[in-house]
């Protein structure tokens, strides 16, 4: 039983990379229509509205607290609470890739963004105390190897979107852990709905500040606002937050690195962009990764530290 929620769980995580990775040129094509901070609160928007009925009826047919208190109930002054962090942390890794992704390419986006596979488990040793599998950390090294050659085969140009990339690689490796702390806790629904409208409406004041929304360029952009609304928010976000009950962090972080690969394979259909011998590699290793992460081992469950 548990193997099998175990695998219900990284299948969700791999369909949510999958949408995430098809997302990138989404997002990449994006902001030849509309600003970051305005493309961002307008996707976020709607995958908050998308989560926001499903979470209505929950609270509707739980009326009363689960008697061993496991749960709260679908929206709650905690859950609320944990939404609101969820959603500052999503949203600076958010901004971040977006704001990145205008000054570098969609390859060294998904490359760089995909550090948080070496990031998480470095966190969880040093702020958690906890041990890696040994099968988990050649996964992880296994994953850096390819990302690199489905990215950097040609050679490494680091500019100010790479530098932009790499902070939101930093701020995902947040997020990764506090959505393995509060997901286990809290109603998924109404945890992803509060989370996307803190995006939305933190993404929504700096658009005002700091930009000009306009109507009319969200329009011509919209093929790409709905698909990462719709897709990489409501549906992308609502399968980690789903999966990361059962899946610890280390091992999340590692199934994430499929990102690269769809991003890739994205770009060879959609923009033209034929894949070289190199980026071939990549894409066998991180597939290599993915199977080598899920190799069990018996160690002490992370995601119970996390819970704490």
């Amino acid at each position: 039983m548990q193997s099998t929620t175990r695998l219900k769980g990284n299948l969700m995580i791999i369909a949510a990379t999958i949408i995430w990775g098809a997302g990138m040129s989404a997002q990449s094509a994006g902001m030849g229509y509309v600003s970051p901070l305005t493309f961002n609160a307008a996707r976020f928007f709607i995958g908050g509205t998308m989560a926001l009925f499903p979470a209505l009826y929950f609270l509707r047919q739980q009326k009363v607290q689960p008697q061993d208190n496991s749960v709260p109930r679908a929206i709650s002054s905690k859950t609320i609470f944990a939404g609101l962090i969820c959603g500052l942390v999503l949203c600076l890794a958010i901004n971040l890739q977006q704001f990145g992704i205008v000054f570098t390419t969609v390859a060294n986006a998904s490359f760089i963004t995909s550090l948080y596979v070496i990031m998480v488990p470095i966190v969880c040793l040093v702020v958690f105390k906890q041990k890696a599998p040994i099968f988990v950390w050649m996964g992880v090294l296994v994953a850096i190897a390819g990302m690199y050659f489905l990215s950097f085969s040609d050679g490494i140009n680091i500019n100010i979107g790479d530098i932009l990339i790499f902070l939101c690689a930093m701020a995902f490796t947040a997020q990764i852990l506090v959505i393995s702390h509060f997901s286990p806790k809290h109603n998924v629904l109404a945890l992803a709905c509060v989370q996307f409208y803190t995006v939305f409406a933190v993404s929504l004041i700096l658009a005002f500040i700091f930009e000009t929304p306009s109507m009319a360029d969200l329009v011509a952009a919209a093929p790409y606002v709905l698909y990462t609304g719709v897709l990489s928010s409501g549906v992308a976000y609502i399968l980690q937050m789903k999966a990361q009950k059962t899946t610890e962090p280390m091992v999340a972080a590692v199934l994430f690195s499929f990102e690269s690969v769809v991003a890739t394979v994205t770009g060879w259909f959609v923009l033209n962009q034929v894949l070289t011998p190199a980026q071939m590699l990549g894409c066998a290793l991180i597939f290599v990764a993915i199977l080598v992460a899920q190799i069990p081992a018996k160690t002490k469950n992370i995601q119970k530290e996390l819970a704490r």
